[in-house]
């Protein structure tokens, strides 16, 4: 039995796949995956379908994800000549977030597909506290919430404006740092594990230029791990990344198909 957590897998489905069999996933592990599964790759769609078969994955809400939300709560109206409040739509399908992929699979699912989507995403976890051995994890996409819980908060127990902090907020922004001041995250005794960022942007990278898992055990005073290994590049610099947590061993799929022109 063991305790898995990837995250920015990012439509890349067979580097997915291929991180299963790596790490050999079997029906007693558990894997939790830290948002942003869908976008910018071409198979956002087919990993959320794989996932919902997953008795023992656990998806959490990523900034993506949310992204989607946003654009399909009217998603009857989106084909809509005459419809003028197209904000939402328009930012997920702009290429700065590479939602138009997700998108295009999505609209030419049946009905009761779509649906079925919608609420698994409404479903997701935003923040989970784990306990591996004598270690105690926070997980979520990209920062925490202020909110208090006992093991976990999902998407619809919370407001919005608080799970847009949680998926959209760097903690490695300075300007952030210095609102928050030495309370960056709850507490102490947690390793915060995280995505959003990635790892390239924090020089975090193999001899190939690659990402790397990050990790840190005095980031302003918390230990913490960015598993996000660069897949949104899609470029020969992508890595899929995988944190195992009983022994903190990482595991990476380099990215060969999907890679820009």
């Amino acid at each position: 039995m063991s305790t898995y957590v990837i995250s920015d897998i990012h439509g890349q489905y067979k580097s997915f796949v291929k991180m299963l069999d790596l790490i050999r996933f079997s029906k007693d592990d558990t894997l939790y995956v830290l948002g942003d599964v869908i976008d910018r790759g071409p198979d956002g769609i087919k990993i959320l379908q794989h996932l919902m078969k997953m008795k023992n994955a656990e998806l959490f809400m990523g900034n993506h994800e949310l992204l989607m939300l946003d654009a399909l709560k009217n998603e009857f109206e989106i084909q809509n000549k005459n419809r003028t409040d197209t904000d939402d739509i328009d930012i997920w399908l702009d290429p700065c977030n590479g939602g138009l992929s997700t998108y295009n699979a999505f609209k030419a699912l049946p009905a009761a597909k779509k649906q079925k989507i919608l609420e698994y995403l409404k479903d997701t976890w935003v923040a989970k506290k784990v306990t591996v051995g004598k270690k105690k994890y926070y997980l979520a996409h990209a920062y925490c919430t202020k909110v208090k819980f006992d093991d976990g908060i999902k998407f619809m127990d919370l407001p919005y404006n608080d799970t847009y902090k949680v998926v959209w907020t760097s903690i490695y922004d300075f300007r952030y740092q210095d609102i928050v001041g030495e309370k960056l995250f709850p507490n102490k005794k947690y390793t915060y594990i995280h995505g959003h960022t990635f790892t390239q942007r924090l020089d975090c990278v193999d001899k190939y230029g690659r990402g790397l898992v990050y990790q840190n055990d005095d980031f302003l005073g918390y230990r913490i791990y960015n598993i996000d290994c660069g897949m949104a590049l899609r470029n020969k610099a992508s890595q899929l990344g995988c944190l195992r947590l009983e022994d903190e061993r990482r595991f990476y799929v380099y990215l060969e198909d999907g890679l820009l022109e």
